[in-house]
């Protein structure tokens, strides 16, 4: 027998011992979220409960087969739980058995995103002509698009007016395109990730299997609640319509998922569907000492929509969390290199340190510092800097430009362009070994291409001659007339996160900016992709042992460590200024903040660069969540600290504010990214 008692603290034995009903468990950072679970499931297990009927759903496969280990090591019994998994484990395995209800065959199809892809592609063919200066969108744009739409539970004219408006004069042409790619999904026997959910819930308005499985699951328990959409919120509650025991755990504060359709409003009107529900708080922190949750606190109470939490920790007290501002992101970056490398010497292990930011390209410039001090680093969130797909086109465009002969870089440029395959580009390159200059290179393709794979090649020649017009001692120029080119169009109809991109390449101008010869930028960027922070410098560190984690504060959620930098909290970078236009914008980026706070256990460090680097010479300044931490919180280094907090305002502080766009990297839509996932 389990001594509840005595292994759970007050907060948590009250869940575990009284979580009948529908419950709401608003779960602080660090607060013992998966243990209270898991003590619900061993508790229902040991009163007799059958395991057929406890439902447990999590996001990730991961999470639901620790749940599973902690549950059978606690109840000391082999047995797994044999309804625990993913929304789409879950879907998927109840469908299978119900599909011709829905007009599917048994065995039916799971797309992953490049099915999803290759069909879409299929459905947008006769939509590909372009209007004005803007393409039509890519297959992977469209299933971005249409994914939001589905699991938002809204309209495609809403997603594109809401975050695509870009793509607004093609809505009636994307509209036709996600009814003709169901049609053929339908043809196919085949469902995507995001039909398991809507079908899974079509499904339960069928009375047989609603019946069914709401009789079933007498215990229903869902982890990570504030990051459900509508459709995952309406599917629990209609398998719990017999029973009426939904006890779902989160945290609004840690919703951080919009631009996946996570919906908020599912945690926050809990009690307004659910009148007789009960709410429970864990406000006991196990991770981070009382000067880190004190900021932590002074941060998420500004947010008007939310349930009031204070969090409180059960450790020794510590060091106060500190502010350096630095005059630009190089100095920033030293900076934080050598407070890694204080705490190396000082005997913390390097996978106990992390470095965490808002957007992937705030962090190029500190990768670089990391590899001349034989720093060894993990990157969380994506690829490394030089390691990004539009970072190596740019550098490639100046490859061929440095280099006619250049095979690798003009077979990668040339795949871009329409109408230009593998044989097409390859017989470029022959005849490009002929080339005695730079001149020649415009009527090469058009003496040897045909008519389809031309209009490709008059689209690289632009961009070729974009190129010409700069010196090659005006490297950041070179990069700038790449992006003032049709290169731009092509990543803006390709990409979803094109802005994102955008400002990857604007960051590589920033670097091209120490270097007056091509050459010996393209060598310099070269070295720098070979070593990619983990496989050069330091001789003692090998490569296999513990790393420096680096990451985007959305891949950090749900983690810890003993040391984090928080960096580039400055206006317009964070909160991002884009989320300032957005419905409840400002309170998600308050609540991404707030999550990078609270995954620091022992010190905090926050950072922010005063000029705008790489936006011009102009100062950004402290971001305006930081002039909301009250002064004697933290170790403020800033010389624009004043009085009680941080002086924001233009006038007392001299400071200029400028605007950047920084949209968010994970597609939009599921948790997936293949089905080893399901």
């Amino acid at each position: 027998m389990i001594d509840f008692v005595k292994e759970l603290n007050q907060e948590q034995l009250e869940v575990v011992l009284h979580g009948d009903g529908p419950c709401l468990v608003l779960a602080g950072a660090g607060s013992g979220k998966t243990r209270v679970i898991t003590y619900r499931v061993a508790y229902l297990l040991e009163q007799g409960v059958d395991p057929e009927n406890i439902l447990l759903v999590t996001f990730t496969n991961k999470a639901a087969d620790e749940m599973i280990r902690r549950v059978q090591s606690l109840t000391n019994s082999p047995k797994r739980l044999p309804w625990a998994g993913t929304f789409h484990h879950i879907a998927y395995r109840i469908l299978k058995i119900y599909a011709a209800i829905l007009g599917y065959k048994s065995n039916f199809s799971v797309l992953d995103s490049d099915d999803s892809e290759t069909i879409l592609k299929l459905c947008a063919k006769p939509f590909k002509s372009d209007t004005g200066r803007t393409k039509f969108p890519s297959a992977r744009v469209l299933q971005s698009i249409i994914s939001f739409a589905r699991n938002s539970e809204t309209t495609v004219e809403d997603v594109l007016d809401l975050k695509y408006p870009q793509w607004m004069v093609f809505a009636d042409q994307i509209k036709s395109v996600a009814h003709e790619y169901e049609v053929k999904k339908k043809e196919a026997n085949a469902m995507d990730f995001d039909d398991l959910l809507v079908n899974f819930c079509n499904l339960l308005n069928h009375e047989q299997a609603l019946k069914k499985y709401s009789q079933q699951f007498k215990y229903i328990l869902v982890d990570e609640y504030q990051d459900t959409n509508k459709i995952q919120s309406s599917i629990i509650k209609k398998l719990a319509s017999a029973h009426g025991n939904m006890l779902v755990v989160g945290d609004d504060a840690q919703s951080i998922y919009s631009f996946r359709a996570a919906d908020i409003a599912n945690i926050l009107q809990f009690e307004k569907e659910f009148p007789n529900a009960k709410v429970f708080k864990l406000e006991t922190n196990y991770r981070s000492t009382a000067e880190i949750l004190d900021v932590a606190n002074d941060v998420i109470v500004n947010n008007t929509k939310q349930y009031k939490k204070q969090l409180k920790t059960v450790l020794e007290n510590g060091e106060k969390p500190t502010l350096h501002p630095q005059m630009d992101q190089s100095n920033e970056a030293e900076f934080v290199t050598g407070k890694i490398l204080e705490l190396l010497d000082k005997g913390t292990p390097a996978n106990e340190i992390a470095v965490l930011f808002r957007a992937a390209h705030h962090s190029q410039l500190l990768e670089m510092e990391l590899v001349k001090a034989g720093i060894i680093y993990d990157y969380r969130g994506g690829l490394r800097f030089f390691e990004r797909a539009h970072v190596k086109d740019v550098l490639a465009y100046l490859r061929i430009l440095n280099n006619l002969t250049d095979t690798a870089a003009w077979m990668r440029v040339l795949m871009h362009e329409e109408g230009i395959g593998a044989v097409a580009a390859s017989k470029i390159t022959e005849a490009l070994k002929k080339a005695t200059n730079v001149e020649d290179v415009k009527i090469i393709g058009q003496e040897i291409l045909g008519e389809k794979a031309k209009n490709g090649w008059n689209n690289f020649v632009r961009i070729w001659e974009s190129m010409l017009g700069k010196s090659r001692t005006d490297t950041s120029g070179l990069i700038q007339s790449v992006i003032n080119s049709p290169y731009k169009d092509y990543l803006e109809g390709e990409y979803i996160d094109s802005r994102d991109r955008l400002e990857d390449i604007a960051q590589l101008q920033v670097f091209a900016e120490k270097y007056n010869e091509l050459e010996q930028f393209l060598a310099e960027a070269t070295l720098q992709e070979g070593f990619g922070g983990g496989k050069g410098g330091n001789q003692n560190r090998e490569s296999s042992g513990p790393k420096v984690v680096l990451s985007t504060i959305h891949q950090a959620k749900g983690l810890e460590w003993a040391a984090v930098f928080i960096i580039n909290l400055a206006s317009g970078a964070f909160p991002n200024d884009r989320a300032l236009h957005e419905n409840n914008g400002l309170e998600e980026e308050r609540r991404l903040l707030y999550v990078a706070i609270t995954r620091a256990k022992k010190h905090l460090h926050l950072t922010y660069p005063m000029s705008g680097g790489g936006f011009g010479d102009s100062l950004a300044g402290p971001s305006m969540f930081l002039g909301e931490i009250s002064s004697d919180l933290l170790e403020d280094h800033s010389l624009l600290s004043y009085g009680n907090g941080l002086v924001l305002n233009d006038e007392a502080a001299g400071v200029t504010y400028i605007n950047e766009d920084k949209p968010l990297r994970i597609k939009p839509g599921s948790f997936l990214r293949g089905l080893d996932d399901l």
